[in-house]
């Protein structure tokens, strides 16, 4: 018997199959379950297991050492060996949240970079699709393919604004750039995953974006600015050159605009003239910040950010219970094809 634990008021059990994952026994009873690649490399199912034992096939990628110290697990990847208990950390809306399909159709193409194509989805009239700030949906192509991209705006009822890096392998990005068909029809499954603003707590943030690992965090920032404005907001946005700073003028409307928020672009190879920070972006957060302890974190983009960022920022006091991210590697792990 796996026993999940949604909070202290709401207790929950089920049975697990031996040869099943925590994840899909969850699902197959009916539970609202945050997930998303459901492959180990996204993080997006993390719980903290309270008691009992679990096995992996392999070590669980998304997971930091000082995660799995602190007693997180990947229910995607976990197999009961013994009665369990584990913490859930979800929204209480997220019944409402249950991934789903639909069809939506394509509006508008906007280049927001050399390289980063902005496309907008019209979502069915009426329908009613709702997700939090900085959650993903995956676009289904054909033979089974899957393409996942993080929201960039925060909900609206009518659209979707995807941010889609375009290189020259990747065959989605370039099909959608230069071949697809005006008010094309795509179909998409979401909202996925588990990374989205806690509003329950008042901590400080600190927000560690790497490329267009920005688009789920702006979707966050929109919402957290006019909802609460006065909370202390930090965010930290990594790329290689100015050119790649494709929302720097909203960015800095925004702390102009609302003294408790700060933003701190990063560059990694920069300009002659740059007069602002550089280097690897978590390491400017460290140096405006040695402890981080009190503070809520959230990171979003490339693998090697995310990772490095996760350790180091554990390493400098940040509880692992206050650490939420989203790293953009893991649609590539599970479907290469794409590119």
């Amino acid at each position: 018997m796996y026993f999940a634990r949604r909070g202290a008021d709401q207790p929950r059990s089920f049975p697990v199959e031996e040869s099943e994952t925590l994840l899909a026994a969850g699902l197959r009873h009916g539970l609202a379950l945050p997930f998303g690649c459901q492959s180990g490399g996204c993080g997006s199912c993390r719980v903290r297991l309270v008691s009992g034992t679990i096995d992996y096939p392999f070590p669980p990628p998304a997971l930091s050492a000082a995660e799995q110290a602190a007693g997180y697990i990947l229910m995607c990847l976990a197999h009961a060996r013994s009665p369990l208990t584990i913490a859930l950390h979800q929204p209480p809306q997220l019944d409402s949240l249950r991934p789903r399909q639909l069809p939506v159709r394509a509006l508008k193409k906007e280049w927001l970079a050399h390289d980063v194509l902005c496309l907008t989805l019209k979502l069915p009239k009426g329908d009613g699709f709702q997700y939090l700030p900085g959650q993903y949906v995956d676009l289904l192509l054909a033979e089974g393919r899957r393409r996942s991209f993080s929201i960039a705006n925060k909900a609206n009822g009518e659209t979707l604004e995807l941010h889609i890096r375009v290189t020259p392998n990747g065959r989605f990005a370039n099909w959608a750039a230069h071949e697809m068909p005006e008010r094309a029809i795509l179909r998409l499954e979401g909202p996925l995953g588990a990374f989205y603003l806690r509003e329950d707590s008042s901590r400080p943030i600190i927000m560690v974006a790497g490329g267009t690992g920005i688009a789920p965090i702006h979707a966050m920032l929109d919402a957290l600015l006019e909802k609460s404005p006065s909370r202390p907001t930090e965010l930290y946005w990594g790329v290689r050159s100015e050119r790649d700073l494709y929302l720097d003028a909203k960015l800095r409307a925004w702390a102009d605009a609302h003294p408790q928020f700060r933003y701190v672009p990063v560059l990694s190879e920069p300009d002659v003239d740059w007069r602002g920070a550089r280097g690897l972006v978590h390491e400017a957060v460290l140096a405006a910040h040695p402890s981080l302890a009190g503070h809520d974190a959230y990171l979003s983009g490339p693998p090697v950010m995310v990772r490095a960022g996760k350790d180091a920022f554990i390493a400098a006091g940040l509880s692992a219970d206050d650490l939420y991210y989203d790293s953009f590697d893991y649609a590539f792990e599970t479907w290469p094809q794409l590119g």
